[in-house]
């Protein structure tokens, strides 16, 4: 079921917004996401903002006044646990009925008609029994799971498209609560990517290796240090360290360590590091062997015992795949100072993998800008929007209605889907030039057997939308003449 990089990284429309199929179905795409992570200056000052709290006070003299323990009592370094409480203190973790509130559904069939009728059936069959699983673990777990369940009979699901920590960050700004709102909204990817990155913007010496432990229905981060020391960060309020593991095994679980983590993890199938990626099912690894038994090694210590999920997967004929280009920048990452370093090392990619990352990180400096419309295309908000408006001129008003005009990026060289510019209620006449854009090939495609084409122009101080024979302003939504060569930078 995997699939190469050479054969999707190609589509840069998946590294725009990627959502739950796309990265099952190619786990590469995580690595421009956390690099977009890594290459965002509000990442870096939160960073700082940990840094600072847990660094060494030193006196006039320069000399330090005390020596902090730079581990906790538990087992797990403090500044480790530091990043953890800025993510549960700070966003929100949202359940699948809010998603689907928030952010619509995705449809199934589109999606089929994206990745392939075997690749997303067998996805859905596991997600599936997953489900069925996890539903016997109590009343609240089968209700939640009986409405996804009930959502995938209906050819949708809710849309988990997994966002860089600026767009996460934007809710608060923009959702007009004010400082009552959390700072972001996450799903356990976005989670996981955040936790990450912020390790490797801190440079802990103390972390040696980290993965991502993944299902098709959570994902999770592994990591331990040059001693030994372990920790588990399954989500959201939940960082465990190896004395907590071994507590809740033995008063909970009667020390049983494989029904402990059955019961939070069953459909565990796969690790993604640095150093490349191991699927369970399918024994494909593109890991190197001593690599891969240093993290079973590490994993078998943490829980306490060999994991059934490893065991099975090992037990399989493994597939050796081809190392993804992201792996020798990974790697580097562990030793990361400032912003600066990341960019370098971004730099260093080979193409296309370099686009990917400048598509993740919503660059409209890129020179083809079409992956950005494609992804548009298919924003499940902007989709429902332009099926209950009855013509253009309900959608120039609909686009009109959003009066502010900053970016969420506050960067106007960065690119706002048009869901985000819907939900946030706020975007440039770039980003507004795209939502137009989209309501107006759909409400075109719905009313007119042979559509009419849209364009739109982007210059340096407006942009333009073409529909018919009309000219529309973004600036003022009025009809003018087309603007001239000269003041158009691109054009979709």
């Amino acid at each position: 079921m995997t699939i190469t990089p050479q054969e999707t990284t190609l589509d840069f429309s998946t590294a725009v917004a990627p959502n739950i199929f796309d990265v099952l179905c190619n786990s590469n795409l995580i690595a421009p996401l956390l690099l977009a992570n890594l290459l965002s200056p509000e990442l870096w000052l939160l960073s700082e903002k940990i840094r600072a709290k847990y660094s060494t006070p030193k006196g006039v003299d320069g000399n330090a006044l005390t020596t902090p323990p730079a581990t906790s009592e538990e087992g797990i370094p403090n500044a480790i646990r530091a990043i953890q409480r800025q993510i549960d203190h700070g966003f929100k973790h949202i359940h699948p009925n809010e998603v689907a509130e928030i952010y619509g559904y995705l449809d199934i069939q589109a999606e089929r008609s994206r990745s392939g009728n075997e690749p997303l059936n067998e996805l859905l069959e596991r997600m599936q029994q997953a489900l069925k699983d996890r539903s016997r673990l109590g009343e609240h777990q089968s209700k939640l799971t009986a409405q996804l369940l009930d959502d995938i009979s209906h050819e949708r699901f809710p849309a988990y498209i997994y966002q860089n920590y600026d767009l996460v960050r934007a809710h608060r700004k923009f959702s007009g609560h004010g400082s009552r709102a959390p700072n972001g909204l996450t799903s356990c990817l976005d989670e996981t990517t955040i936790f990450i990155a912020l390790i490797l913007a801190l440079n802990q010496e103390d972390v040696s290796g980290i993965a991502i432990l993944s299902s098709p229905t959570h994902y999770s981060a592994f990591g331990y240090g040059p001693n030994n020391e372990s920790w588990w960060f399954y989500g959201k309020n939940r960082l465990y360290s190896k004395t907590q593991w071994n507590v809740m095994v033995h008063e909970t679980f009667n020390g049983d360590a494989q029904s402990c983590f059955d019961t939070l993890f069953a459909d565990f199938n796969k690790i993604t590091t640095v150093a490349g990626a191991f699927e369970f099912d399918a024994g494909k690894c593109s890991i190197e062997f001593a690599d891969l038994n240093q993290y079973v090694e590490r994993m078998d210590d943490f829980f306490g015992v060999r994991l059934q999920q490893i065991d099975q997967g090992l037990s399989h004929p493994q597939q050796r795949t081809p190392e993804s280009p992201f792996s020798a920048i990974l790697r580097k990452t562990l030793g990361i100072q400032s912003k600066t370093d990341v960019e370098q090392l971004v730099q260093q990619l080979p193409e296309p993998w370099l686009k990917s990352v400048s598509y993740a990180y919503r660059s409209w400096n890129v020179p083809d800008r079409m992956p950005y419309l494609e992804t548009a295309r298919r924003n499940p908000l902007a989709i429902k929007l332009a099926s209950q408006l009855a013509d253009v001129s309900a959608a120039l008003l609909r686009v009109q209605h959003i009066k502010k005009t900053e970016s969420i990026f506050s960067d106007r060289d960065r690119v706002a889907l048009p869901d985000e510019t819907l939900r946030l209620d706020s975007g440039t006449d770039r980003d507004k030039a795209l939502l137009l854009h989209v309501l107006l090939e759909h409400i075109s495609q719905r009313n007119n057997p042979i559509s009419t084409v849209v364009k739109s122009a982007y210059g340096q101080e407006n942009s333009w939308v073409f529909y018919q024979d009309a000219c529309y302003q973004l600036s003022d939504m009025n009809i003018v003449v087309d603007p001239s060569s000269s003041e158009v930078l691109f054009t979709l």
